[in-house]
């Protein structure tokens, strides 16, 4: 049974091999409170994610479970705001709250990023938590949630936009427009000043980047994206979840004075207006990344919910099954095809084989941190690159021009140099 869990379930996630970006998660949060922030100017992602781990790794240890845990958490405190958002805001029974429940909790996006050591999981929990209280009108309880979310990912600012774009089509005619407005943006302001000082730091429109333009393509495929964490073959989950949308949606849309009509633009803004606008900014600069959108897979599963609510029962369970079916189809899919390098066994073998002297040289840059997590630090070496040609994007703040090999050792030095894929030789200059 344990071996299944372990295998063939998300659970694989928890306990397999580090990869580069949970690796660097790990040393930048090894660092005192101070070098994390003044890195984190020079980075991708605000300090508050690493901060956290950093207690947490004084407490708990660094182990790969250890790591993972601290955003396990983080999901689980997710799912309790979805099912406060169900019960209090939906006004849903609590069965059929816990049943719908069950689309975020068999949601490949959602699960995946709950056993990764980084950022999203916090993430999708403090902006879930402001959306939830800024609907509540629980304004203490949403400046706590937007700040924070701030200094978690960069891409909370498009969600304090979305709630002021609710606003202006919600309220504009009314008295509450303006101090509704101000509530949006006090967390914005407070935030200012750090989003100048990165600006100051780090020009973000020349930094080396990963991501593409946006195409036609990334918009066909949106809501299966946005649903489901995968880019490719989900042209007709797009298109099942796009005709759904169409047909539950006509008779609401036409009944602008219709109950839950506020709740609906909320949510349309939430899971599906924020996406669209990125896309729509990354024909011009590339921003648009499945994953950044983790908190609008929230938002739009609350949306497939509202939907479904204002079915026949007949219809209502059979999209449910529909929906949970294509959930679980993509949680074997992702187990199947996003299992890590397998570093604890080359790391295991090395170790058989090396002497003390001998040096571990990685021949990408992106094996970096993971190889100096699983051997001694000062052994581990980028080899055949020069410090110019690493991109910012792999961490770059915690990489030095000392981490560069220029040359093989001499023997009876040798050096294990790890290649993609977990394969590896041992060569030495003679």
């Amino acid at each position: 049974m344990l071996s299944w869990l372990f295998t063939r379930t998300p659970l694989l996630f928890l306990t397999q091999s580090l990869w580069r970006d949970e690796a660097f998660s790990y040393f930048l949060a090894k660092k005192n409170i101070l070098e994390i922030v003044f890195l984190s100017v020079r980075d991708f992602n605000p300090p508050l994610y690493h901060v956290l781990l950093h207690f947490w790794l004084k407490i708990f240890g660094g182990s790969e479970i250890s790591l993972r845990s601290l955003s396990l958490i983080f999901y689980w405190a997710t799912l309790y705001v979805c099912f406060l958002i169900l019960t209090g805001i939906f006004k849903l029974s609590l069965k059929k709250s816990l049943i719908y429940l069950s689309l975020f909790l068999l949601n490949p996006f959602l699960t995946y990023y709950a056993f990764e050591a980084r950022t999203y999981s916090l993430f999708s929990f403090l902006a879930t938590l402001s959306y939830y209280s800024f609907f509540k009108k629980r304004f203490k309880l949403y400046y706590i949630a937007a700040i924070l979310g701030l200094f978690t990912h960069y891409f909370m600012l498009f969600i304090g936009l979305s709630q002021l774009l609710y606003i202006y089509l919600i309220f504009r005619k009314d008295h509450r427009y303006e101090s509704l407005k101000k509530v949006v943006l006090k967390p914005i302001f407070i935030f200012l000043p750090w989003l100048i000082l990165v600006l100051l730091f780090k020009n973000y429109f020349t930094s080396s980047f990963w991501i593409e333009k946006t195409t036609f393509k990334t918009f066909t495929s949106l809501f299966g994206i946005v649903y489901t964490g995968f880019e490719k073959n989900i042209g007709w989950i797009s298109l099942i979840l796009f005709l759904f949308f169409a047909l539950s949606l006509a008779k609401i849309i036409n009944k602008k004075r219709a109950e839950g009509y506020r709740l609906l633009v909320y949510l349309m803004l939430w899971g599906v207006g924020v996406p669209v606008v990125v896309a729509i900014i990354s024909f011009v600069k590339p921003i648009f990344f499945p994953r950044y959108f983790i908190f609008s897979t929230v938002g739009f599963i609350l949306l497939l919910v509202y939907c479904l609510e204002k079915m026949k029962s007949g219809a209502k369970a059979l999209l449910l099954i529909i929906l949970l079916s294509i959930a679980i189809n993509y949680q074997k899919l992702q187990i199947q095809k996003l299992k890590k390098t397998d570093f604890q066994k080359v790391a295991r073998e090395i170790k058989v084989l090396a002497k003390k002297d001998d040096f571990i040289y990685v021949s990408s840059e992106l094996d970096f941190f993971t190889a100096k997590y699983y051997f001694p630090e000062n052994k581990v070496l980028i080899y055949y690159k020069t410090y110019e040609e690493i991109p910012d994007y792999v961490g770059k703040v915690l990489i030095s021009e000392n981490d560069i090999a220029r040359a093989l050792p001499n023997y009876p030095q040798k050096a294990f140099i790890i290649k993609s894929k977990g394969t590896y030789n041992i060569q030495a200059l003679y």
